[in-house]
């Protein structure tokens, strides 16, 4: 008896992912037509018969890839908290039952081979986005992907305006804090690019108020350590009256540093974080910082995949989401 076609030996003769050949013989939108040709033709010369029964949606099981940062693992839940991010991702889909296969994003291109993690249905990229050899493999295989915290034209996006929220957090601090206003701004050196968009809305709303603002202002954090030895010198020195962080980790160690040199928070230094990560749990004060919703990103992620995915929807998503002001007693 022959040996049956399947998808796979189609998939490996083109080169191809098996789930593009899948969802071309299962008549998927998502597939550009010279594609669906050319594995329709390549199926009939092969000899592929398709099963007559087609497996409901609601007994299959998708297979999601997400894409986390290379960092410290060991910090990550001082970020974000990845739970919260699965769950988030759950919901969206609804009642889709979902594989999610959590991978660091180092670069590696082996997983686009491997049987054994079954098709690849979709991809999120969290806090970081795809290689350009990545990037383009994913997009010949026409496997929807989204970005989440990151802004790139080729791909699916929902992000939070990190400028407009620093913008927002620098006009609340302006109207909550009555002596005059002499400012710094300390930024994260492995994340500048990001340090420096956040910077930018701090400059822009200063200068909305009058304040003179510049590089002068501006302090680079390379470790932790940096905050003790450099920083808080640097604030003393020059009679900085607030402070705003990259982030609230950075903004977590301003605070014990200040407290250790005998600064208040905020008599004497008005203070500021970002993120509204969980790591505030571990302040002695509440830090006035910026909320940006992981569950809400999760959620709107998984909402779009499925309707990329089992929908067969093809728009691309360019999505701002809104930012809150989080009121602490450092302000």
């Amino acid at each position: 008896m022959a040996k049956r076609v399947t998808v796979y030996d189609i998939a490996q003769k083109l080169n191809i992912s098996p789930s593009t050949v899948s969802r071309v013989l299962n008549n998927s939108a998502l597939i550009s037509n010279e594609r669906a040709v050319q594995i329709q033709k390549t199926a009939a010369e092969m000899g592929y018969k398709q099963r007559p029964i087609k497996k409901q949606i609601n007994r299959a099981i998708l297979n999601i890839h997400l894409f986390l940062p290379e960092s410290d693992l060991s910090l990550t839940h001082f970020f974000y908290n990845v739970s919260e991010l699965l769950d988030s991702i759950q919901r969206g889909f609804g009642s889709v039952r979902l594989n999610i296969i959590t991978r660091v994003n180092d670069g590696n291109m082996d997983f686009l081979s491997f049987k054994k993690t079954g098709d690849i249905d979709g991809c999120i990229f969290a806090f970081t986005q795809p290689k350009k050899k990545l990037s383009k493999a994913l997009m010949e295989r026409e496997i929807p992907v989204i970005l989440l915290n990151r802004r790139d034209d080729s791909h699916s996006c929902i992000f939070y305006d990190t400028e407009q929220g620093m913008i927002a957090l620098t006009e609340d601090v302006l109207k909550r804090k009555d002596a005059a206003v002499a400012p710094c701004y300390i930024g994260f050196r492995s994340l500048e690019a990001l340090s420096r968009e956040r910077f930018s809305g701090v400059k822009i709303a200063l200068a909305g108020a009058g304040l003179d603002f510049n590089d002068d202002n501006l302090i680079f954090v390379e470790e932790l350590t940096d905050i003790g030895n450099k920083v808080i010198p640097w604030i003393i020195e020059n009679s900085y009256d607030t402070a705003f962080a990259f982030n609230d980790y950075i903004a977590l160690s301003v605070l014990h540093s200040l407290m250790k040199n005998g600064r208040r928070v905020p008599e004497d230094i008005a203070l500021t974080g970002f993120d509204n990560s969980p790591i505030l749990g571990l302040a002695e004060q509440k830090i006035t910082t910026v909320t940006l919703s992981i569950s809400a990103l999760g959620f709107r992620a998984g909402e779009w995949l499925k309707r990329a995915i089992i929908d067969k929807e093809q728009h691309r998503l360019y999505e701002v989401m809104p930012v809150e002001i989080v009121p602490g007693n450092t302000v």
